[in-house]
């Protein structure tokens, strides 16, 4: 890509066939307006990331490997931003299929105080069976505010009763600078859960950032055995990071792991280029 996108999309993968999904059906939103999209291999096996990638190749599309690692969300994020060409950055699941103009319209209202995240997001296949409730909507939220003023708040959960929707506090829209700025995600949370939220709660204490919301997506439905939890449940595992995260906030400590993380993988993370299809089977080609 010769000029500068003007968005990175960095999607942090493991072991997730639903990817092929996802860039078949975003594809034409990613290339009609030039974004870069960077998939990032977590501890994913090698052969299908790569089949993947070069299935569904399109300018723009590039993929990075981590090998021999367990998956770790903050820790892809971290490596793709470190990577990525945009001054803006979104972070995108593997599983989330974009709706209209989206990116476009997101974009618009980020402004220079502001992080964006997901209004709401829908699931793919309706649940067997639906409850009626004269409740319209249900939101489990957390405020922080600090020794000098400063304030968080995020909401944990919000489900609309009436449609089925979701908030999704884990897809991100923000500039690099401020995603520089409280030194990215913090990878020492781990499995499922709180490691997006950390991120809005630093952008708030740290730099004073607001959040909007904006949007409807859509998630491919599935299960938690497709989920890479360690062995834990998620209750366990969302517990353990917010207990972390709360510590780090009583020390009025809102830093991430960018940086080490970057000097961790420097020379050990593999770039990788899709190539056409070829009668040999090869696939794609690791960046020089």
């Amino acid at each position: 890509m010769s000029a500068r996108p003007e968005l990175s999309i960095i999607i942090p993968w493991k072991d997730r066939p639903e990817l092929g999904i996802a860039l078949r059906r975003n594809r034409r939103v990613f290339v009609a307006n030039g974004y870069e999209v960077l998939v990032v291999s977590c501890g994913g096996a090698p052969k299908p990331f790569r089949e993947l990638l070069g299935e569904h190749r399109f300018p723009g599309l590039r993929g990075v490997e981590l090998p021999d690692t367990m998956f770790n969300k903050g820790l892809a994020l971290n490596i793709g931003a470190s990577l990525a060409q945009a001054e803006r950055l979104f972070f995108l699941d593997a599983d989330i299929v974009l709706r209209g103009d989206f990116l476009g319209e997101s974009m618009k209202r980020l402004g220079t105080k502001y992080f964006l995240t997901v209004d709401r997001v829908f699931e793919s296949e309706k649940p067997e069976t639906e409850r009626s409730s004269y409740l319209r909507e249900l939101s489990y939220a957390m405020s922080f505010v600090d020794n000098k003023g400063r304030t968080a708040h995020v909401e944990t959960n919000h489900l609309n009763l009436r449609d089925g929707s979701r908030s999704g506090p884990g897809m991100v829209l923000l500039r690099r600078k401020h995603f520089e700025a409280v030194n990215g995600m913090n990878s020492d949370l781990f499995g499922w859960g709180w490691e997006d939220l950390d991120l809005l709660v630093r952008l708030q204490l740290e730099l004073g950032l607001s959040q909007r919301k904006h949007g409807n997506i859509v998630h491919l439905s599935h299960g938690d055995e497709r989920r890479d939890l360690g062995g834990e449940s998620r209750g366990i595992s969302e517990h353990r990071n917010l207990a972390r995260c709360l510590e780090n906030y009583q020390r009025g400590h809102y830093w991430g792991t960018r940086v080490d993380d970057v000097q961790t993988w420097e020379g050990r993370a593999v770039r990788i280029e899709p190539e056409p299809r070829k009668r040999s089977g090869k696939r794609l080609t690791p960046a020089a």
